[in-house]
């Protein structure tokens, strides 16, 4: 399989409707991993991990993107079966989505292997696409809030899955200065001298109204150091080119537009074929803040923006949407 479909597999895959039972009881882990901030390597070993642990062959991730079930709803009600309403061209969806609370395979599942989670205060983090260097990371140390737990696996009892259950092995966890813990933590250990550590977030289970709800937590307006962007061919192959990005009003009026832009469901613009061309349609933001941490959007054309591998996207009002696309030239 090509790596771009790997990639789109990624900010497509759904839970699988066997997971119930397994949310509520607990955790899945794997078999102990130790891994080193690194954006690249973090986000396709991700990706490929999360496919392994559908039990998915290359040639099948297609079926498993295209199930008909989509992972984030708006809210049912009066009126609202919770199906998705398309966006209308040019015009943000301005209804709120809710991301359900992730679930996890069930015992009976053939999975061994799972994307980088942590559960902690009753919810599950994923580790996201946000770089840290170990320096930085070791800046960030806030309180600790206990040490993730190793040697589960499927064959584990129900009774196993606790609280700082994990896929990453046992390694100890922090809050991280300036956020909320509700939202990230990060795992940090030093081994022979050599910083490991990595960021978590917890990306569902909630409901987003607009982009603040779940961008915002980033601290990004307001605290943005560097920037720069790379062309999504650059980025699909992984070459090192990269264009340095101004951080003044231009950016400033782009990511305040971003913080009012509206969500809409990730599963509805995927099978619309937001993914198609990407070499036309796609511009990849790399924004350093002032904290170190290195904050990953994906810009595509139609004024939309995704972060990490939350299933929504974020739809802005075209005219700063395209005033800044239009300014990302080589």
């Amino acid at each position: 399989m090509k790596r771009d479909e790997y990639k789109i597999a990624f900010h497509s895959i759904k839970p699988d409707t066997g997971m119930q039972q397994r949310l509520e009881q607990g955790l899945l882990h794997q078999k102990p991993v130790q891994t080193r901030s690194n954006r690249r390597f973090t986000y396709i070993a991700a990706c490929l991990l999360v496919l392994i642990c559908a039990g998915i062959a290359a040639p099948e991730v297609w079926k498993i993107t295209n199930r008909s079930s989509s992972t984030v709803m708006q809210p049912a009600g009066p009126g609202n079966t919770g199906a998705v309403t398309p966006p209308i061209k040019g015009q943000a969806d301005p209804h709120p989505i809710t991301i359900p609370a992730m679930k996890l395979p069930d015992t009976s599942s053939e999975s061994a292997d799972m994307v980088g989670l942590v559960v902690y205060n009753g919810n599950i983090y994923t580790q996201t696409s946000t770089r840290i260097e170990p320096e930085a990371a070791k800046q960030l140390l806030d309180e600790k809030l206990g040490r993730t737990k190793a040697g589960i696996d499927e064959w584990s009892n129900q009774t196993d899955y606790t609280e700082l259950a994990s896929t990453i092995g046992e390694t100890d966890i922090y809050s991280v200065k300036g956020y909320d813990s509700g939202f990230r933590i990060m795992s940090y250990q030093v081994v022979e001298g050599e910083i490991y550590a990595e960021l978590y977030e917890h990306l569902n289970g909630i409901t987003v109204t607009k982009g603040e709800d779940l961008i915002g937590k980033t601290n990004l307006l307001g605290h943005v150091e560097s920037a720069k962007w790379q062309s999504y061919d650059s980025w699909n192959y992984s070459k090192p080119e990269f264009n340095k990005l101004q951080t003044g009003p231009a950016l400033q009026t782009f990511l305040e537009a971003l913080y009012e832009a509206s969500p809409v469901d990730a599963d509805f613009l995927y099978k619309a074929g937001i993914y198609d061309n990407g070499e036309e349609k796609q511009k990849v933001l790399y924004l350093k803040l002032e904290d170190q941490t290195e904050i990953t959007l994906w810009l595509f054309k139609g004024n939309y923006v995704k972060y990490s591998s939350a299933p929504v996207f974020f739809q802005m009002k075209p005219d700063p949407f395209l005033a800044f696309w239009d300014s990302l030239q080589p």
